[in-house]
């Protein structure tokens, strides 16, 4: 063999090495991601769980919301002084200057994503946002079967409930703006020139509903399924609510929106 197909071969042979080595890191992760591009060690959780580094840079989990004090405790024990590796997965910043990220860190010597721990272990449940909505459907998933697990083991575990919409005296009771999830069967559909309403009783002023831009649907338009159609369905809403002509829902993202049947 001549030294020019040597040197073909060795090149060759490493180039396999380094791509089979990136595709089993690659299945260590969940497939919305790319690779952790950043890392660092954890110096302090503020109460709000916002994550400090050593280096000074603050980071708040992308796609979760943390409903427990509990959570706190949880994430203090699992990532306070450790190395930790992060990822941007939409926009990178909010108004505070915090890092929106994706978060991995060891255990038993394997990469764990902290919000798909967070969810199994019940402190947080999915969520999307118009600007960082990249992971929310697969975290939507690894909640679906937590609650499904929960509710064959009659243990229910998973610590924020789902809101039937009939239940309008409890959901008036809650905070404006706080995060529910709610579920029921779709009434009727009606639109306006500035936006569509999902209506899920005959009495759309005293009762649950939902309301959608027409901008929202236009901009985004492969990922909304086609509200017209739910008429009939049950779905299972989850969003900040409300409280304009009984309790209400915006939506914002299409992952807002899950399709029972």
């Amino acid at each position: 063999m001549t030294g020019k197909y040597i040197q073909f071969f060795i090149v060759g042979i490493g180039f396999l090495l380094i791509t089979s080595k990136a595709a089993v890191s690659e299945e260590k992760l969940p497939t919305c991601l790319h690779l952790p591009e950043n890392s660092g060690v954890v110096k302090n959780i503020t109460k709000q769980n916002s994550i400090i580094l050593y280096d000074g840079r603050e980071l708040v989990l992308a796609n979760v919301y943390l409903k427990k004090k509990e959570t706190h405790h949880f994430i203090k024990e699992t990532v306070l002084n450790k190395k930790i590796s992060f990822y941007s997965s939409g926009r990178l910043k909010d108004r505070y200057n915090r890092l929106i990220v994706q978060l991995f860190y060891q255990q038993e010597e394997k990469p764990a994503w902290l919000q798909e721990t967070l969810i199994q272990k019940g402190h947080a449940v999915a969520m999307a946002l118009p600007t960082n909505w990249l992971c929310a459907t697969e975290l939507l998933s690894r909640e679906k079967n937590i609650r499904e697990r929960d509710e064959k083991s009659k243990i229910l575990e998973f610590n924020f409930p789902i809101i039937r919409v009939e239940n309008t005296q409890l959901l008036n009771q809650k905070q404006q703006g706080s995060f529910q999830i709610v579920k029921g069967r779709v009434f009727s559909i009606s639109r306006t020139a500035q936006n569509t309403y999902i209506n899920f009783s005959k009495n759309w002023r005293k009762d649950f509903t939902a309301v959608v831009s027409n901008h929202l649907l236009k901009r985004k338009k492969g990922r909304w399924p086609k509200v017209k159609l739910l008429k009939g369905k049950i779905i299972i809403l989850r969003g900040w609510l409300d409280h304009y002509n009984g309790p209400l829902i915006r939506l914002e993202t299409p992952e807002m929106i899950e399709i029972i049947n």
